[in-house]
């Protein structure tokens, strides 16, 4: 120890006494990584690195190794998981991907990427067993999306948002280095707050929620990201169908039609979905529709379609997606770079091939019918009824945000807190089904039902 690094002893017996928490308590260790996890992403400029790793992505690392670790250990346990089958079937693909990599170090963090969300999902299913801790979790990470909307907040103010500009709009970065992650990551804390809205009964935590989705709101479109911007309007929509509000839907769907009718911004932001269909401007090239994705999705697909059967059955391993978009990089680039496909869909269909994809959609799928099982449960109460109506309201707006950009696949942090969601709503049923003293690992008796 006197012989290294301060840094080093340092990361050293961090990592010591947080194998030894994680492993002596996983449900405590594993609600810490949530919450840990939403102020990361805001401390991305501290300086230094180790490994060549910077603190988001040794944390990152070191989540993914413990929380798979764990995993192995229980998997006697996961077994009995609505979702177990459909997982072994991705991890072959992905195995198969890792193994037909372009260039495996290089890809390494795609491995995390696409692997981790699932692990979690497992892990919060079968150790938040208890009531109290599912809304714990939910209620703290709620309370600490007040940071990054507070730094927002504080950049509007202060006049940093006009240090960034893009195709004409100065854009909210908030605390977060990249723009994408801040629109996605404040279209999960708006959901949030608005899943405690429905929750709450006492009229003056209805206003500090309400309060916080406005100004979420606010944030959100300063952004000018339109992948946020209709993942929210989806939400909202897709939450007070499953809630079967019937008229205040009509209202919400009213409001939005005025809004785009008088929004100029809107209107240019969302204008490219019209021009797709303009058949008659000649001088239109609709490659460049869309930022550049209607051109980056059919080049791409077109690469794709050429390659060999194989590559057509399994994909053409992590990293094949930047052969893809080849052709729109050599047509729009002057300079050599590598583009993913900027859609989810994609993204998975290009690496570990189209079976990857429907499983990927089989497992939104059993989320969709876990949660009208659990609405439809005579013993199913507020919060009950309230996780299933978030959950299966969050799933549709992750399944469209990532058919029209890169966004809960390809950014980790949207994809950890949504299948945390998700593992959450599994724990819930399993409770309600084996009743108030069955353990949620235990979930062979109601496997059968959920794999519908």
């Amino acid at each position: 120890m006197f012989l290294v690094p301060p840094l080093q002893v340092a990361v050293t017996v961090a990592a010591i006494l947080t194998v030894v928490y994680f492993f002596t308590r996983p449900a405590l260790a594993l609600f810490s990584i949530f919450c840990v996890r939403a102020v990361l992403d805001l401390l991305w400029w501290i300086p230094g690195t180790i490994a060549g790793l910077n603190m988001l992505q040794l944390f990152t690392a070191a989540a993914f190794v413990l929380v798979a670790a764990q995993l192995f250990l229980d998997l006697k346990r996961v077994q009995g998981h609505p979702h177990f089958r459909l997982f072994l079937m991705y991890i072959v693909l992905m195995v198969i991907a890792i193994a037909r990599s372009h260039g495996l170090v290089r890809n390494l963090d795609s491995i995390v990427r696409y692997t981790a969300p699932f692990t979690l999902f497992f892990m919060v299913s079968i150790y938040f067993k208890e009531r109290h801790l599912r809304a714990k979790l939910l209620l703290v990470v709620a309370c600490i999306g007040v940071i990054p909307l507070s730094t927002s907040l504080y950049h509007m103010a202060s006049g940093q948002m006009n240090h960034y500009s893009l195709a004409g709009y100065n854009r909210l970065l908030g605390g977060y280095k990249n723009l994408h992650n801040m629109a996605l990551m404040s279209l999960f804390f708006l959901t949030l707050w608005t899943f405690w809205l429905v929750q709450v009964r006492a009229n003056f935590k209805r206003l500090v929620l309400l309060t916080l989705i406005g100004l979420g709101t606010l944030s959100l479109y300063m952004t000018y990201i339109r992948t946020g911007l209709l993942g929210w309007a989806v939400f909202l929509g897709c939450g007070l169908l499953f809630m079967r509000k019937y008229r205040t839907l009509g209202v919400a769907i009213g409001v939005a039609a005025l809004i785009v009718a008088f929004s100029g911004d809107i209107q240019d932001r969302f204008g490219d979905l019209l021009l797709i269909f303009d058949d008659e401007n000649i001088t239109l090239d609709k490659r460049k529709l869309g930022s550049g994705r209607w051109g980056l999705w059919t080049l791409s697909m077109n690469e794709f379609l050429r390659q060999p059967p194989w590559d057509l059955i399994l994909g053409s391993g992590l990293g094949g997606q930047r052969e893809m978009t080849l052709d729109w990089v050599k047509l729009f680039h002057s300079k050599h770079i590598t583009l993913d496909p900027h859609n989810d869909m994609l993204l998975l269909l290009y690496q570990i091939g189209p079976f990857g994809v429907l499983i990927y959609l089989a497992m939104q799928w059993k989320v969709l019918r876990i949660a009208y099982e659990v609405w439809n449960m005579p013993s199913a109460d507020r919060f009950a009824r309230g996780i299933a109506a978030y959950s299966a309201a969050l799933t549709v707006t992750v399944f469209v945000t990532n058919a029209i950009s890169n966004s809960f696949i390809h950014r980790t942090s949207p994809g950890w807190y949504y299948w945390c969601v998700c593992g959450l709503l599994v724990a819930e049923y399993a409770q309600l089904k084996g009743g108030a003293n069955a353990a949620p690992g235990k979930l062979e008796a109601v496997r059968g039902q959920a794999s519908a």
